[in-house]
């Protein structure tokens, strides 16, 4: 649902107030040295958790000016060291010196960080952080929605999700804190996008994987994303928010060691669509319940307990044509616990569980007066060791479980028989991954996952090679190349519980460069699929197959205009595949040739406000015209959104924020109907307005967060 999930909203406001819009100005300089003294340029400091800070220059000096009355923790960041965090006590030192440490890292552990960018030769664009997700101009604060705005994502407005790649978005797996959640998008209507059920706020960082990504995350052919939760707050902090589309609050309580949070939403939109007005005719407008709590314990600076439980509700009904009338109610349940300690021996152990549940109670999705009902769940066990032997080597090991199972019921109306279905199964891993530093320039990761899927009773070996290399001036040259499976659909599944996994090959050649203030990044990749679930004749079989190939380009400055920064990404992708009922191996659906996506913020200190604009476009994509002769033979029009956000404080525990989708009113087509009816959004824009007030604390409270 365009507006579902409008709790995310919260985060952006009130957390901005601790961005760099607070009354109170200090100045920081110093200069960052390496150990042996000398003076270290183009190194990233800054404010955690805000906008405020600056690059040292050529010299390793460094000046900014902070917003904050007591303390802040200042970080410093660069490649080939390790992150500085000191907690400052403002007014600082009139000069202070920070010393970077050399880092000995393998592959998986080589950063780039002007702008928050990771290099790891795996297709890692971007390690975003919640600051950049909510002021992308019509994200709205939704994590997936920013994350679409990167190179190699097809635009799919309709549903919301990730597609990568010319991958379908089934494709891409969500995981916290390496832990898997198996239903991260909130539900919505026919042809209304879905949003991430978590606040960006929640993470500490957002690292997004395009492909050849590491072995230990499983069942995903084309792409990845880790999300790393927030270690424990130092601070107490309280807060509400009323908007648009409904109101909620909560708080965080810090003691010595640790910290727990919790937040209560709710959402109705109905008075949203008196004043903006659906093509939907609705029953019951869109509604929404969620609540999320999470407690972080760190008994030694070495060891840290993490619990988070969510759970939300949702509930719509509408007229859907004729005299049917489509209704849902959905439960959401997701807990995730992880437990990580460090030895004196330089062991690091990593133990989690997760535990995903959905339940759906449906009526009038096919015919008037049917019933449907669904439920879907998974426990994640997960367990690994690492440790670094030497400057020239790193050992991942671990093994995991993934025990699901999904039942779903269709009752047609009167006495017609209805179906049922049921499926039990685990998928279990094992997988390890050895990183080499053969020198300062060259980084190699051999890795290798060996899996059993009890569904089929069959084993999957999927090994992994990449490397890094590094050229004078900042230049890296980066390739992969790997394999990857996935169990077919759960309807797939119900017919025929013996279908293979199916699986994509990946190589990607790229090259990347960072300077100042300044990242640019070519990627060429190749992925071939193989056993794609197809239908013929009412049964199922895995003699699919296709490929995607094509190039990616990225660019970003935040250093041409003073306090303005801007993203631009260019994706060229070829795919044909054969699959589903597909007749004939061809472009798939949601396949675009050329995607652009422009993101601009500028941050206005005189009006206390920080405003954000995203443009994008794409080429019309590939449907079947059955007037026509052949198989995907015709073209939508092309598809093009210009999308805007303003964040203003109004006062200092004040904090207005505005946010405008399709500001243009372009009429989007996504598909056509067999009878030639366009398929668009339910509501060409989306405006939101809300105002979210700090109640207590020293620093403002990001309300959907933790």
């Amino acid at each position: 649902m365009e507006v579902a999930g409008m709790k995310r909203m919260g985060c952006i406001f009130l957390f901005l107030a601790v961005a760099g819009c607070a009354w109170a100005q200090h100045t920081i300089r110093g200069i960052v040295v390496d150990e042996g003294g000398r003076p270290t340029p183009y190194v990233n400091v800054f404010i955690k958790e805000t906008l405020e800070g600056g690059s040292s220059d050529e010299e390793g000096a460094f000046s900014f000016t902070a917003s904050a009355a007591d303390t802040v923790i200042l970080t410093a960041m660069a490649l080939g060291y390790e992150t500085y965090t000191e907690v400052l006590a403002l007014p600082a030192p009139d000069r202070l010196t920070i010393c970077l440490r050399e880092q000995y890292v393998g592959l998986d552990e080589v950063e780039v960080v002007a702008g928050s960018y990771q290099l790891n030769g795996n297709s890692q664009w971007q390690k975003m952080n919640a600051v950049d997700v909510v002021t992308i101009g019509g994200s709205a604060g939704d994590l997936y929605r920013s994350v679409a705005t990167l190179p190699g994502m097809q635009v799919n407005a309709e549903s919301g999700k990730l597609f990568i790649r010319g991958g379908e978005g089934r494709e891409t797996q969500t995981y916290m804190d390496d832990m898997h959640v198996l239903n991260p998008y909130t539900t919505s209507s026919e042809n209304e996008p879905a949003r991430g059920r978590y606040s960006p706020f929640m993470f500490e960082g957002m690292t997004f994987s395009l492909g050849g990504y590491d072995p230990e995350y499983a069942q995903g052919l084309s792409g990845v994303l880790p999300l790393s939760t927030k270690d424990k707050s130092p601070v107490s902090k309280y807060g509400v928010n009323l908007s648009s589309a409904g109101a909620g609050g909560g708080g965080t309580k810090a003691f010595d060691a640790g910290s727990a949070s919790v937040n209560l939403d709710y959402y109705h939109l109905g008075p949203y669509y008196a004043a903006f007005p659906s093509r939907y005719d609705w029953i019951d407008p869109y509604r929404q319940f969620s609540a999320g709590a999470q407690t972080r314990w760190e008994p030694t600076d070495k060891s840290l307990l993490k619990l988070y439980a969510g759970y939300d509700h949702t509930h719509f009904k509408q007229l859907a044509g004729g005299d049917r009338t489509f209704g849902l109610n959905e439960d959401n349940y997701y807990v995730n616990t992880t437990w990580r300690n460090e030895s004196g021996g330089g062991y690091r152990f990593f133990g989690g569980a997760a535990f995903s549940f959905r339940r759906q109670q449906g009526a009038g999705a096919v015919q008037a007066g049917d019933r449907f009902g669904l439920k879907e769940g998974e426990v994640h066990l997960k367990t690994k060791l690492n440790k670094r032997f030497s400057g020239f080597f790193k050992l991942q090991a671990g093994a995991e479980a993934m025990i699901r199972f999904f039942d779903t019921q269709y009752t047609p109306p009167a006495a017609e028989l209805g179906a049922a279905g049921a499926l039990r199964h685990a998928v279990n891993g094992l997988f390890a991954t050895g990183d080499f530093r053969f020198s300062s320039r060259l980084n190699v990761a051999l890795s290798a996952r060996a899996e059993y899927t009890t569904i089929n009773r069959a084993w999957n070996y999927t090994p992994r090679l990449a490397f890094t290399y590094g050229l004078n001036g900042g230049y890296y040259l980066s390739a992969v190349a790997g394999r990857y499976t996935q169990l077919t659909d759960n309807e797939y599944m119900l017919r025929d519980a013996g279908l293979p996994a199916e699986s994509c090959r990946h190589t990607i050649l790229g090259g990347y460069r960072q300077t100042n203030n300044r990242v640019y990044r070519l990627e060429a990749y190749y992925k071939a699929y193989d056993k794609l679930s197809c239908m013929e004749n009412g049964l199922p079989n895995a003699l699919g197959d296709g490929y995607s190939k094509g190039i990616d380009a990225f660019f970003y400055d935040a250093g041409l205009i003073r306090r303005l920064d801007f993203r631009l990404s260019y994706s060229l992708n070829y795919s044909r595949r054969k699959y589903r009922d597909y007749p004939v191996k061809d472009v798939p659906q949601f396949a675009s040739r050329h995607t652009v996506s422009l993101s601009v913020r500028y941050n206005l200190p005189l009006l206390k406000s920080i405003a954000g604009l995203t443009n994008r476009y794409a080429d019309g994509r590939p449907y079947h015209n059955p007037q026509k002769e052949g198989f995907m033979n015709a073209h939508t029009p092309p598809y093009n959104s210009l999308d805007v956000s303003w964040t203003f404080l109004a006062a200092k525990k004040l904090i207005v924020f505005a946010s405008a989708t399709n500001l243009l009113g372009r009429k989007n087509i996504y598909n056509y109907t067999a009878s030639g009816a366009p398929m668009t959004n339910a509501s060409p824009h989306f405006f939101f307005i809300g105002v979210f007030i700090t109640l207590g604390g020293n620093t403002a409270y990001d309300v959907s967060n933790f």
